[in-house]
């Protein structure tokens, strides 16, 4: 691509930072605006990145009409997803990337779709793992039928975090186990397995004074004896992996989601033998991004289409549900 994209982003914390990273090196990106309410974020980035004073901004509206980006990038809370996704469309952006969990439940991205689409946006999920060229490798040897028909995925994601004030551990801001973690683990059995969930059923540890999920264990059920089980925690020992499970053999990826640009491997066991497959990483925030916009150049769908994340989304609902209720949704 030959094309250069005007590109403006909300939110300045910690995974912007890792958007502005894979960025520096793309001629195909134009940053043209950054937006934050925090004035010492907003700083703080700009410092980094070598934003010009005269492309912050603490008004998200103001610097829309300013700057007037092709794409724009959402990193701020998940409560603030669908405002910022509304704002973007009324100023008249072409594509929009949402850092996950794209919105609060599945009415809200039903929202967003409906806007988007009135509007001819693109929209696409941040599941920047998905886009990376080991989940590639992984799902090309699941289609060519190397481990046989899919049967069970297993995928873990937990982190140490403790700190309460941070919005991964406030419900008022979206946060929770599955909102951070384990929609990363729900959005892979889907993908690898080809299919949407026909039940849920989840338990976990309920934290009442900041009102999130602190943990949560679930399986999701496809039917056919074809099932998905994750777990997902703050406050365990960091834990980040899968294991695909098939009818003539096994996958199993050590480190699911943090894969950069270095070699990264997973195991292939069928026949009877272990084989490590080696692949070359690439940066999947830089990756996400080029996506979009070769879904902007060709009119082709971006990698994440909207309806993967309304029912990861609708998956998500249900898990909340279920782990309430201790009913099967």
């Amino acid at each position: 691509m030959s094309q250069q994209y005007r590109v403006a982003i909300v939110g300045c914390g910690c995974i912007s930072r890792a958007h502005g990273a894979a960025w520096q090196n793309l001629p195909e990106i134009d940053l043209v605006g950054v937006c934050d309410v925090k004035f010492e974020a907003l700083a703080s980035f700009a410092k980094q990145f070598n934003v010009a004073p005269e492309n912050t901004y603490v008004d998200l509206r103001t610097m829309l009409e300013k700057q007037r980006p092709d794409k724009f990038v959402i990193a701020t809370w998940p409560t603030l997803h669908l405002k910022n996704v509304l704002e973007g469309v009324r100023g008249g952006v072409r594509a929009i990337l949402c850092e996950k969990p794209i919105a609060i439940n599945a009415p809200q991205m039903e929202q967003m779709l409906q806007v988007t689409t009135q509007a001819n946006v693109l929209l696409m999920e941040g599941f920047m793992y998905r886009h990376h060229s080991l989940t590639l490798a992984v799902k090309q040897k699941i289609v060519e039928g190397a481990i046989g028909e899919v049967r069970f995925i297993r995928a873990t994601f937990s982190t140490g975090l403790t700190d309460r004030t941070n919005w991964r551990l406030r419900g008022d801001l979206g946060g929770g186990a599955v909102m951070d973690l384990g929609c990363y683990c729900i959005n892979c059995i889907r993908y690898l397995i080809g299919a949407e969930p026909l039940s849920v059923s989840a338990a976990g540890k309920f934290e009442p004074i900041n009102w999130v999920w602190e943990t949560l264990i679930g399986t999701l059920d496809f039917g056919e004896c074809v099932a998905g089980q994750f777990d997902c925690s703050f406050g365990w020992t960091w834990r980040e992996a899968y294991e695909v499970a098939g009818t003539k053999g096994t996958i199993f990826v050590p480190r699911a989601w943090g894969n950069g640009e270095a070699e990264c491997n997973f195991t292939l066991m069928a026949n009877g033998r272990a084989e490590t497959v080696t692949v070359t990483g690439v940066n999947p925030y830089a990756a996400e991004l080029l996506n979009l916009c070769e879904a902007l150049s060709t009119g082709e769908p971006p990698r994440l289409r909207t309806d993967d994340a309304l029912w990861n989304m609708r998956v998500i609902d249900g898990v909340h549900e279920s782990a309430r209720t201790g009913q099967r949704i």
